[in-house]
C-alpha cells in the first residue's frame, strides 16, 4: 500500500491547489497538475463517487441523496441530468418521471411522463421521495440503516434543478460528476452552451466534470471549453480505445465493470486519461476495483461503504 500512502500524502496540496483554481484538464495543458478528477485529491488514493448521491440510503438524485454521500464521505456527488421543456436542466436518471416521482398520480392524463414534457414548474409539484421509502430499493431501511428521522423527510422531496446541485457544491467545496442523458431530440450545441453558461454562472468551474455516453455531445461541450474536463461513457471499449479517447480530448474514461481489462486501464494510465469504473456495490466488488493498477476513482450506491474500505486500507 505504499504507493496509496504517498498519494495520500499528496492530497492537501493537491485540494489547496484545485481551491486556488490551478487546475487545468489533460486535454488544454498536458503538463498542468494536478488533476480533479484523479487519484490522490481526497483523504484516500482512489476517489469515492456517489452513484446519483447515496442512493442506497436516500433518493436518487435529489438533494437528499446528496447531502447523504457528502456525509458519507463522498469525495464526488455523481448526478443523471435532462432538460425540462421549459429549459431548464434537472436531476433525473430516467427519460421518464413514472419510476421516481408520483408523476403517474399528479398528472394522470400525461402519459408517459417524459421529462421533456413537462415544465419545470410542473416538475417541482412532484414528490420525488416517497417512492424510495415504499420500495427500499437497496435493502437499507429494513436493514436499519436510516433512520426514522430521514424517512419523514424524504416525503415530499423535490426534483433539484442543476443550479441547485451546484450551488450545493460550491458551498460545500465539493466536485460533482454531471451525466448529461443523451438529448435525441434536443440540439446538442444549445445544451452544451446552456450547460458552460450554468456551470461558469454558480462558479462551479473547477469543480464539474461533464460526462455522457453521448460523445458527439462531449464533442460539442469540449468545442465550448478546455477549461472542464469531459469524461467519456461506456458500456464496452470503444474501437480502438485510447485513439478514440484522444480524438474526443477526453480526460476521464468511465467504463462499466465490464468496459475494460487491466491492459487497457495501463494503456490510459499511460497516457493520462483517468479512469472512474461504475457501478460497483458489494464488498468484495468495491475491493477489487480498489486495487487494479490504474484505476482513480469509484462509483458506488454506497459511499459509505467504500469509505469504510478505503479508509481501512489506507491507516
Amino acid at each position: 500500500m505504499r504507493r496509496r500512502a504517498v498519494l495520500r500524502s499528496l492530497a492537501g496540496g493537491l485540494v489547496a491547489a484545485l481551491l486556488l483554481g490551478a487546475w487545468m484538464p489533460r486535454a488544454a495543458t498536458p503538463e498542468a497538475s494536478p488533476c480533479v478528477f484523479c487519484r490522490g485529491v481526497g483523504p484516500e488514493a482512489i476517489l469515492n463517487v456517489a452513484h446519483a448521491g447515496a442512493s442506497s440510503i436516500a433518493p436518487q438524485n435529489t438533494l437528499a441523496a446528496g447531502r447523504a454521500a457528502l456525509q458519507a464521505g463522498a469525495n464526488v456527488w455523481g448526478v443523471d441530468v435532462r432538460r425540462t421543456r421549459d429549459g431548464i436542466v434537472v436531476l433525473m436518471h430516467d427519460e421518464t418521471l413514472e419510476r421516481t416521482t408520483n408523476a403517474p398520480v399528479a398528472f394522470p392524463e400525461r402519459s408517459p411522463w417524459r421529462v421533456a414534457d413537462f415544465a419545470f414548474d410542473e416538475i417541482r409539484e412532484l414528490d420525488a421521495g416517497s417512492w424510495f421509502v415504499e420500495e427500499d430499493p437497496f435493502g437499507q431501511i429494513a436493514a436499519g440503516n436510516v433512520s426514522p428521522e430521514a424517512l419523514g423527510a424524504f416525503h415530499g422531496e423535490q426534483v433539484p434543478s442543476l443550479r441547485e446541485a451546484l450551488e450545493f457544491v460550491v458551498a460545500n467545496e465539493w466536485l460533482i460528476d454531471v451525466e448529461v442523458k443523451a438529448p435525441f431530440d434536443i440540439d446538442r450545441s444549445l445544451v452544451a452552451e446552456e450547460l458552460l453558461n450554468l456551470i461558469e454562472q454558480t462558479g462551479a468551474t473547477g469543480r464539474v466534470l461533464v460526462s455522457s455516453f453521448d460523445h458527439e455531445f462531449l464533442r460539442e461541450f469540449r468545442a465550448r471549453s478546455t477549461e472542464i474536463p469531459i469524461g467519456a461513457l461506456s458500456l464496452l471499449p470503444p474501437p480502438e480505445a485510447l485513439t478514440t479517447l484522444l480524438d474526443l480530448g477526453a480526460d476521464v474514461y468511465l467504463p462499466s465493470p465490464v468496459g475494460f481489462l487491466p491492459p487497457l486501464l495501463e494503456e490510459l494510465d499511460a497516457a493520462g486519461i483517468h479512469v472512474i469504473v461504475w457501478t460497483h456495490n458489494t464488498s468484495r466488488q468495491l475491493e477489487y476495483a480498489a486495487g487494479l493498477p490504474g484505476v482513480d476513482g469509484i462509483y458506488t450506491d454506497f459511499p459509505q461503504r467504500l469509505t469504510e474500505i478505503l479508509r481501512a486500507d489506507d491507516p
